[in-house]
């Protein structure tokens, strides 16, 4: 089950990363939807990887490429999140300070903080595969707090941080709706969605990494639930694809647009006119709903 639905999002999240990859001009949030595809890319690569090696019997190389497969899916996880943080967290700031967000944000602000936060998920775990591994020398103590201090970060500052401007993404949305009575840009709703499905499938995965793996609770217990979270783990890097082409789709085209207008309109920042397209789909332009 963990395998197919590894192929399933591994095709999805190709698409993505093709589609996006090939546009010449990148909005600032399509260039953050790419880094995240590229992530779930890895992430379901690393895990299908590790469902196929656990299903044979393992020499000592077997288990350090298994070793390997692992911290690799760790850290693409932890990209993942970091970047879905960041999604949410600049969309929640060109909504509070509009002005800003339109004259003075850096031009290359996407890019500048994707670079950061790969580096730093490649940094913190790289330094907990030293001090994890069997084949460097495992010393549970450094391990256990460089595994607290990983746990600290994407739990205690990345998750609430992305739920937080979730929330008052979600009460901009309604408000302004209200107001307005005008329907939600697409944007907001694709990264409304892409956040509540990663609160509840991706999670399971960060607590049994930070939290179940440290308990003394029985052997049955711990498999069941990394079981679980495997599961869950690769349904939400596998649903953000069907995500973009559920809102980006059009109802009365079916399924006879091409895939690129779709993904562009997903991730399209102004509203739309009387359900008509915009004249571009590409450029930065007012963040209000």
């Amino acid at each position: 089950m963990v395998l197919f639905t590894c192929v399933g999002g591994f095709v999805g999240n190709g698409l993505v990363v093709w589609l996006l990859g090939s546009q010449g001009q990148r909005s600032p949030f399509s260039v953050y939807v790419l880094h995240l595809g590229v992530a779930d890319l890895l992430f379901l690569l690393c895990m299908a990887s590790k469902v196929i090696l656990n299903c044979f019997q393992l020499d000592s190389t077997g288990h350090m490429a298994l070793e390997i497969v692992s911290r690799g899916k760790y850290f693409t996880y932890m990209a993942g999140l970091s970047l879905l943080t960041a999604i949410s967290t600049q969309r929640c700031l060109s909504v509070l300070f509009p002005i800003w967000y339109k004259c003075r944000r850096p031009q290359h602000l996407s890019a500048v903080v994707c670079a950061l936060l790969w580096a730093l998920s490649l940094l913190l775990n790289t330094l907990a595969a030293f001090f994890c591994s069997d084949f460097l020398g495992w010393d549970k103590l450094l391990c256990f707090r460089m595994d607290l201090v990983i746990s600290i970060l994407l739990m205690g500052v990345f998750t609430p941080l992305m739920a937080g401007s979730g929330l008052i993404l979600c009460v901009r949305v309604q408000r302004s709706s209200t107001a307005t009575h005008r329907p939600p840009t697409r944007l907001y709703v694709t990264i409304l969605v892409c956040v509540l499905v990663f609160l509840v499938f991706a999670l399971p995965l960060g607590i049994h990494w930070f939290l179940i793996s440290w308990l003394d609770l029985p052997q049955q217990t711990k498999t069941l639930f990394s079981l679980l979270a495997r599961l869950s783990s690769a349904v939400n890097s596998s649903a953000n694809p069907v995500i973009y082409f559920l809102v980006g789709r059009r109802k009365s085209r079916g399924l006879r647009e091409p895939l690129g207008a779709v993904l562009r309109r997903a991730l399209r920042e102004e509203p739309e006119l009387e359900g008509r397209e915009t004249p571009s789909s590409t450029t930065t332009t007012d963040p209000g709903v």
